[in-house]
């Protein structure tokens, strides 16, 4: 139920507190941050599972066109969950750092499609190319995966609990601790 409260926690702050505290085009969403990790931390269907109930409520809380952040955070939630989910058997036996770099160039790279596809639809809308919306399009990419890699350890311990300790573990010292 953890997940669920965090989708909508992110979801009502992106709504109702963020816009009336930062203005301008650099705000990053809270709520397709929470579904990467989500799927990230717990597998690819639960990553489409809260991007379908993020991005729904996404789009009929903010006026988008019914679909639009449905269907990029379904698709996006999955992707990340497809990529970088490992279980918790694989994840013990890597360094820490082979694990955050996989998940940071996810969150890099799920970010950069969501920021590809807002600026097609703003494109075939007003016919616009301009340098800073690719400037625009950079900053944002960055803040995305910059602030998923630090809310990303503190959503895994909400929704998983504590962690296990990376084991480097050989076949000597598993026969002669067996």
């Amino acid at each position: 139920i953890m997940p669920t409260v965090l989708t909508l926690l992110a979801l009502m702050l992106d709504t109702s507190v963020i816009p009336f505290l930062i203005g301008g085009p650099y705000v990053v969403s809270l709520t397709f941050i929470s579904v990467l990790v989500t799927g990230i931390h717990l597998d690819r269907m639960h990553g489409m599972l809260y991007g379908l109930i993020g991005g729904l409520l996404m789009d009929i809380l903010v006026s988008y066109p019914l679909g639009f952040n449905t269907f990029i955070f379904v698709g996006l939630g999955f992707l990340a969950g497809l990529i970088a989910y490992e279980p918790l058997e694989v994840r013990v036996r890597k360094a820490p750092s082979k694990v955050y770099l996989r998940r940071g160039l996810t969150l890099l790279g799920m970010a950069l499609v969501r920021e590809l596809a807002i600026f097609g639809y703003q494109y075939f809308n007003t016919a616009l190319i301009e340098g800073i919306y690719f400037v625009n399009i950079l900053i944002r990419t960055l803040l995305t995966a910059g602030l998923g890699l630090l809310l990303g350890p503190l959503e895994a311990r909400i929704v998983l609990g504590k962690g296990v300790r990376y084991q480097r573990t050989s076949a000597k010292r598993e026969v002669k601790s067996f």
